[in-house]
């Protein structure tokens, strides 16, 4: 059972009006991650009517980069998701957010004392979050973003690359599977460049990585059908690519953008001939991902070669509408 409803949010938030029935109502799900914290606030009429979104909020935390040896995050990480969290509940009060659902993934799946940060959270500002595993994620992002995409077929395969863990959440005609890997975009940089740009071993060593996580995982991928692929880093790639300026990356203008193998493989050439700094003044490139978009771009790319394909399509919905599409 997901808790669902939250009575009143940070001590100096006035509380909401209780929800109506038969009325449109405001939901809010939250998606704590590795690498961001995000927010969606969306209004929809009963609780399966269609999602209209409100507001899109993103911030990065950067957890998996400071969390200890032993698997703790130390005090400044917890107050800096605490602040991510403090802001979002008077976000959630000025909408009158009547229902939210949050759900944390990667590094809290393992870090020893991520359910203590969590109750804190929810005392502090009163929106609850759970732990979820790898494949509820994968199906939870490829319901989010299979659902806006309109997908009508029988064969598709849904990835979700993330700072620390890359979901995957695929199906036919003789059902669907879910499955969570775990490297992404900010963990591969982490371990392996160290370079910048990134040299050539370093590039291969990344590329070794991918190819081999993926090959040892002997997943039954559908050779046809389509691919979609969600994610920050998929997303960039999306916005640099069909020149979406930084201000217009929403769902509306992302969602069903074409990314070709041929395209994705000059971009990331461009990208490794220049210093991360300089990064940032790419068209499309959020600065904040400027750091990671290159492992990010391989794992896209070592994605469409074990699926043997030319091309996939963009999705920015993901996680976030696949909370608020879930039953109670």
């Amino acid at each position: 059972m997901w808790p669902v409803s939250v009575r009143q949010y940070a001590r100096k938030v006035p509380p909401f009006h209780e929800p109506q029935h038969n009325m449109e109502q405001t939901w809010a799900s939250v998606d704590l991650g590795s690498h961001t914290a995000r927010l969606l606030i969306a209004r929809r009429s009963g609780p399966s009517g269609p999602l209209i979104p409100l507001l899109r909020k993103r911030e990065y935390i950067r957890l998996a980069q400071g969390l200890s040896p032993e698997g703790v995050i130390g005090p400044d990480l917890c107050e800096r998701v605490l602040g991510v969290f403090r802001r979002f509940s008077y976000l959630l009060a000025d909408f009158r957010v009547q229902q939210v659902r949050g759900a944390a993934t990667g590094v809290f799946r393992k870090a020893v004392n991520a359910g203590q940060l969590l109750k804190l959270i929810e005392v502090e500002t009163g929106i609850p979050i759970r732990i979820i595993p790898g494949e509820m994620e994968a199906m939870l992002s490829g319901r989010g973003a299979l659902g806006a995409m309109d997908f009508k077929g029988e064969e598709f395969t849904v990835f979700d690359l993330g700072g620390g863990t890359t979901e995957f959440f695929y199906g036919s005609g003789e059902g669907e599977k879910a499955r969570s890997l775990p490297f992404g975009a900010a963990g591969l940089t982490r371990s392996f460049i160290h370079a910048d740009p990134p040299d050539e071993t370093e590039l291969n060593a990344v590329s070794r990585e991918i190819d081999k996580r993926l090959e040892d995982e002997r997943m039954e991928l559908p050779s046809g059908g389509i691919l979609i692929g969600t994610g920050g880093s998929v997303t960039t790639l999306a916005a640099m690519l069909h020149r979406v300026p930084r201000e217009e990356i929403t769902p509306e203008r992302i969602n069903g953008l074409e990314l070709t193998h041929a395209r994705v493989s000059r971009c990331l050439e461009r990208m490794c001939r220049i210093r991360s700094q300089e990064r940032t003044r790419l068209h499309g490139l959020d600065p904040e991902r400027a750091h990671v978009i290159v492992a990010g771009t391989l794992v896209v790319m070592g994605i469409m070669g074990y699926v043997e394909t030319s091309s996939l399509f963009a999705s920015m919905s993901d996680l976030l509408e696949g909370l608020l599409m879930i039953g109670d």
